[in-house]
């Protein structure tokens, strides 16, 4: 990000009433005081009304913000009980957070999110025992874009060099009060297990287990930006016009780039990535048969969307 004293960056803080994000709202608060010509700043809270705390959580976020003088909008979700079955209640409720912010913030907008360095490392442990890839190992970073129905929002997240002892240090010093979510002391959640039964252990392996974790982090965050532009300049090359990819070219690559051009090229069109092993059957298939024709079916179960990849004539072709 840059900044310039004739166009300040519009930064709001995403804040949910809790410990993490009380502290990123008083420090961004007390830095725009002090540099009031770099940004302008403002909050917002989604009420998921979730859980009994869901109020508490507001009452407590509208206290904080008028305390500061921050202008503070309150968004109030419905989440479909559908969405709440196949999704889950943890994922359904990120997903339709972050689809209210993009769908709130202004052009240019940066929302300001309290993700801290424990987060960082449940996060890459999550993804790890759930067998996700570069991608999802080193998916939370520090600056970020995402696009949710069609809309794409810039994610900041500064406080990731920092620990939640770090937090909960300052917040005592400066006498901030905060609530406090029931859910995270629910050990059947698998979060919460790593954070209250794993993390222990590896700290007691090794000291500074937590800072060495962080910067095996930061070097996949290095080499995934390093793939992305190998892969980016790839696909492009792959490009055909009406939003067609090249068969010839993409099996001029070996197979894991060539996986990730059909990613790339499918994300960029907003369809479904299918699981690893199905891609690289489809593509093992296309490589070795003399049939022109193929398809590979992308629909999510649950999704009421129906996609799907079909090769015809030398190109691949998304159809829904």
């Amino acid at each position: 990000m840059s900044f310039s004293p004739l166009s300040p960056l519009n930064l709001v803080v995403g804040i949910s009433g809790g410990l993490d994000s009380t502290v990123l709202l008083h420090l961004m608060h007390r830095l725009q005081q002090r540099l009031p010509q770099l940004f302008s700043l403002s909050a917002i809270h989604v009420h998921h009304g979730l859980q009994p705390a869901a109020d508490a959580f507001k009452a407590q976020t509208e206290q904080l913000t008028h305390a500061l003088g921050v202008p503070l909008e309150v968004i109030h979700l419905a989440i479909p009980d559908h969405d709440l079955a196949t999704l889950g209640v943890e994922a359904a409720a990120r997903r339709h957070r972050y689809q209210a912010f993009a769908d709130r913030l202004a052009p240019g907008a940066v929302l300001v999110l309290a993700h801290h360095r424990d987060d960082l490392i449940e996060t890459a442990l999550l993804q790890w025992i759930r067998g996700a890839g570069l991608e999802g190992l080193s998916a939370m970073t520090r600056l970020s874009t995402a696009e949710f129905g069609g809309r794409q929002i810039i994610r900041w997240r500064p406080l990731l060099d920092h620990g939640r002892q770090a937090l909960m240090d300052y917040a005592r010093a400066e006498g901030l009060s905060w609530v406090e979510d029931p859910t995270n002391t629910d050990t059947s959640l698998a979060r919460n297990r790593i954070r209250y039964e794993v993390m222990p252990i590896l700290r007691s392996l090794r000291e500074g287990a937590d800072s060495a974790m962080s910067r095996s982090i930061t070097h996949l965050q290095t080499a995934r930006e390093l793939l992305e532009l190998v892969t980016d300049q790839a696909l492009e090359e792959s490009r055909l016009p009406g939003g067609l990819l090249n068969v010839e070219i993409l099996f001029m690559q070996d197979e894991a780039l060539a996986a990730r051009i059909v990613r790339g090229w499918l994300k960029h069109h907003g369809a479904p990535t299918p699981p690893t092993r199905r891609l690289a059957e489809f593509l093992r298939q296309m490589r070795t048969s003399r049939e022109p024709y193929a398809q590979m079916d992308l629909t999510e179960p649950g999704s009421g969307e129906v996609w799907q990849v079909i090769r015809e004539r030398g190109h691949l072709r998304i159809a829904r």
